[in-house]
This record gives C-alpha cells, sequence and structure tokens, in this order.
C-alpha cells in the first residue's frame, strides 16, 4: 500500500466515525443535555471511585457548569472540534475531542449520578486517529475492535458463572422492578405491552435471556478471527434493537463500536464504484 493509498485508507474510516460523532453530539445538543444546558447542576455522584473523587476534587468541571459562558464555550468546542478534524484531518483534533468527550463523560455521569457506559465506545473510538501512520493507527484499531469483543462476551460469562442465565425468573424480575414507570405512565404503550407479556410469560423471557446470552457470547469467536465479523455485526445490531424493545435501555450510542467489524475494503470498493457512477 502506497503513502496515499494509506492515508485515504484512514481517512475514508475517519469520515465514518467522526461523522457519527458529530450526529451523536448534535443528538445530545437537540436532547438539552449538554453542559450548558445543565443550569448549574449539583454533582451527585459518590466519592468512593477514586478517579470520580479526584475528578471532583479538583474543582474543573464544578467550575465549568457552575458559569454560562464556559459551559457554553466547552460544548461550542464538544461541537466543532470532530467537525475541524473532518475538515481538516489534523489529528491536534481528534485529541481534544477525546479529552473534551472525557470531560463530558464524567460531569454527565456525576451530575446523573449513575455509570453511564453508551459514551465509553465514541471516547476509545477517537484514540486510533491521534496518529496518521498505518501501522499503530491499525494496532489501535483492532484493539477497539478487541475491547468490543470482549465487553460482549465478558457480558455472557458473568451471567453464565453467577448462575442468572439459567434463573428462570431473572429477566421478569428486572422487568417488574425496572419498568415500573413505563406500566404507570404508559401503560398501553407498545414497549409496555411487550414488558408485560415478558412478566406473565416466564418460560418465553427465559429462552429470550439464554439467546441473547448466546449472542453476546458469541462475540468471543472474534478472538480467534475476523471472518465472521459481518455476522458479528449483524448480532451487534440485533443486540440494540433488542435491548430497547425489551430492557428499555438505548444502546445507539454504542453503535460507533461496530465500524471496527466492518469489511473496510469492501467499503472502499462500494464507494468507489458509487462514485464512477
Amino acid at each position: 500500500m502506497t503513502a496515499q493509498e494509506s492515508k485515504n485508507y484512514i481517512h475514508l474510516r475517519g469520515s465514518f466515525v467522526f461523522g457519527m460523532l458529530l450526529i451523536l453530539v448534535f443528538y445530545r445538543l437537540i436532547s438539552s443535555a449538554l453542559l450548558s444546558q445543565m443550569n448549574s447542576p449539583l454533582f451527585l455522584f459518590p466519592q468512593t471511585e477514586w478517579v470520580y473523587a479526584a475528578v471532583l476534587k479538583s474543582g474543573f468541571l464544578q467550575y465549568i457548569t457552575a458559569h454560562y459562558w464556559s459551559a457554553a464555550l466547552f460544548d461550542l468546542l464538544l461541537l466543532a472540534t470532530p467537525l475541524l478534524f473532518l475538515l481538516t484531518r489534523l489529528q491536534i483534533f481528534a485529541i481534544l475531542f477525546t479529552g473534551l468527550l472525557l470531560t463530558y463523560y464524567f460531569t454527565f455521569n456525576m451530575v446523573t449520578g449513575h455509570h453511564y457506559h453508551g459514551l465509553v465506545g465514541a471516547i476509545l473510538m477517537t484514540i486510533p486517529f491521534w496518529t496518521k501512520n498505518e501501522k499503530p493507527f491499525l494496532l489501535l484499531w483492532d484493539a477497539v475492535r478487541y475491547y468490543l469483543l470482549y465487553i460482549f462476551a465478558s457480558a455472557a460469562l458473568w451471567k453464565i458463572l453467577q448462575g442468572s442465565a439459567f434463573h428462570a425468573e431473572q429477566l421478569p424480575a428486572i422487568l417488574q422492578m425496572q419498568q415500573l414507570q413505563l406500566q404507570l405512565e404508559l401503560p398501553d404503550s407498545f414497549r409496555a405491552a411487550i414488558t408485560q407479556y415478558f412478566i406473565t410469560h416466564g418460560t418465553v423471557a427465559h429462552i429470550v435471556l439464554l439467546l441473547n446470552t448466546i449472542l453476546q457470547l458469541s462475540f468471543a469467536i472474534g478472538f480467534a478471527t475476523k471472518k465472521y465479523d459481518k455476522f458479528l455485526l449483524a448480532a451487534f445490531i440485533v443486540f440494540v434493537i433488542s435491548n430497547y424493545a425489551v430492557m428499555g435501555i438505548m444502546s445507539a450510542e454504542l453503535l460507533v463500536l461496530a465500524l471496527p467489524l466492518l469489511n473496510w475494503e469492501w467499503v472502499s470498493n462500494k464507494l468507489a464504484i458509487s462514485s464512477v457512477d
């Protein structure tokens, strides 16, 4: 591969990654979830984890969110850096965006008092673009792929080793606890009907739990070969859709992690054919 081909190879992936991340940040904007839209929030996260405790002790996040001008400037940079990377392909904008997104991630979790993992994939996907050299880029790109395989396979192993995958009442019990608000506020909605069905049909719910465990465990094959990545990509999409339909958990932000599963040679060839046509 020539130097120019290598450059185009990285640029193509960068267009997909940072295009998706720009949409992600814009969605957060229209959802009123950026720092300037939080109205000087309180930080609720318990200081039992040393990383969060250290961040809170620094006072940096409290200062940003307490002043509208600093929060607005932060949000502007969060929106601008992925766009600037797409326009310039300069590594500095990828690095800056990683730092900004990580800062936002800590702030969002500490304000909501919840471990929200959806942005982890977005943060990790920016790291390969810290370099423009093919070899380190591919190493980092594959590292993100292996992380994706790990989170799915380990989730399945946790269910198996803890025994929850074999507990027939596991999913109905989770739904009764997690979807109570949905049942009270929107009892006639489609998702409420799905929840009620699984709560009252324990055998079906258990089969769904077992199928989900098998689906997650199937990602372990990716550690041995990339031959089945297209099937893992399909499984990832199925998981995101079913996770929302059954559990009400929106995992769409994790979809950016699916990009290392794509056959990029095929994507490049398809785009080349389209441009010729």
